[in-house]
C-alpha cells in the first residue's frame, strides 16, 4: 500500500491513521470524485477495523507518485450512503 498521511481535519472526529489504512485497504465501496493537478480525489466507505459495525466515510487524495492524503474521515453520512452496498 502507498504511504498514508492524514491532515489535521481528518483527525477531527477521533479516528486514527491505522483505521484510515484499514478503510483504504478493505473498503466496502469507493469511487473517484474528481481529478486535479495534485491527484485524484476518492471517496471510500467501510468499517474502521475488523469486526466493527460502525460505518464510516473517508475522502482522500491520491498524490502521485504513491502517497494517499486523507483529509476527511467520519461516521457515514447521507452524502456517501449511496456507496454502501446493501447486505454489508
Amino acid at each position: 500500500m502507498a504511504p498514508v498521511e492524514m491532515t489535521p481535519s481528518a483527525f477531527k472526529h477521533g479516528f486514527e491513521i491505522e483505521e484510515a489504512i484499514y478503510v483504504l485497504g478493505f473498503s466496502v465501496s469507493s469511487t473517484m470524485i474528481s481529478a486535479t493537478p495534485r491527484g485524484e480525489i476518492w471517496a471510500y466507505v467501510g468499517y474502521p477495523h475488523e469486526g466493527s459495525d460502525r460505518k464510516v466515510e473517508l475522502l482522500a487524495r491520491r498524490v502521485p507518485p504513491r502517497t494517499v492524503e486523507v483529509f476527511h474521515f467520519m461516521d457515514l453520512t447521507d452524502n456517501w450512503r449511496h456507496l454502501w452496498k446493501e447486505g454489508l
